[in-house]
């Protein structure tokens, strides 16, 4: 880590963020053949100082990352290393969904992000290595769906890459990666504990749920009534994108984990 970078006061956060949506928008108008209002050169200005802040902007919030793995890095069985790289997906994915308009600070909302993919990359530790690379992929396949939105375009390999530091060719190996039905359903027979013999337990959990996830989970596992949705078709049917939907669903998901198992225990 960079011993010398520093958390950013509140006017640079709002000042690279302002550069970064001008690079991301320059990125969009060159992909389409430019604009009357911009030359090529001046687009492509634009998109490489939104680069860089992008870079400034990570960089100066690594101490967000160390702060969280050096309270995960006592408990956990396996290196810090793969806890900060966890954590600077985290971080990423934090900049990518942040609205600088909303009136929060960048490191109060990074944290929650950065928590959660380092808590679960702790726990995912101890499952086999096989586990962590396709809940790695996941995160990829996450960013690169939140990424394309921003674009209105598929996001390519060179630009995953440069978002979480990694090459391009790791990037499009965890693209490429299938999901594991374990670990992201797409049907009702993928998630063994949304099966037809536990609905009941299901559906008595489901009030606990916030009512975004409570209608995302019933729409997706059939428990409207009706027949189990892909994400894409649930998410049409819904109003919603696809990577909102998604982000609700893990959410929901994880809950209703947490809840079974804790009856279980009981």
């Amino acid at each position: 880590m960079d011993e010398n970078a520093t958390v950013l006061g509140a006017a640079e956060e709002i000042r690279l963020a302002r550069a970064i949506e001008a690079g991301l928008f320059a990125g969009e108008r060159l992909a389409d053949g430019g604009c009357s209002s911009a030359s090529a050169g001046e687009l492509e200005a634009l998109q490489q100082a939104g680069r860089q802040a992008w870079q400034q902007f990570l960089l100066a919030n690594l101490r967000l990352v160390q702060s969280v793995v050096n309270q995960h890095s006592s408990r956990a069985i396996g290196a810090s290393d793969e806890l900060f790289q966890e954590g600077f997906l985290g971080l990423a994915e934090a900049l990518l969904r942040w609205d600088h308009a909303a009136g929060f600070r960048f490191s109060t909302y990074a944290m929650q992000w950065i928590r959660r993919r380092v808590t679960n990359a702790s726990v995912e530790q101890r499952v086999p290595g096989s586990a962590r690379t396709a809940l790695r992929a996941r995160a990829v396949r996450g960013l690169a769906d939140e990424l394309g939105g921003r674009l209105r375009r598929d996001a390519s390999d060179a630009e995953l890459a440069e978002l979480v530091g990694r090459s391009e060719r790791w990037v499009s190996r965890m693209r490429q990666l299938r999901p594991l039905q374990s670990l992201e359903p797409e049907a009702l027979t993928e998630a063994p504990w949304i099966r037809a013999e536990p609905a009941p337990d299901v559906l008595r959990l489901l009030p606990a749920l916030p009512p975004t996830e409570q209608q995302i989970v019933r729409v997706r596992f059939g428990l409207d009534g009706g027949a189990a949705r892909p994400q894409r078709a649930a998410a049409a049917e819904l109003g919603i994108s696809l990577s909102t939907l998604r982000r609700h669903e893990t959410r929901a998901l994880r809950r209703l984990r947490s809840h079974l198992l804790a009856q279980q225990a009981a």
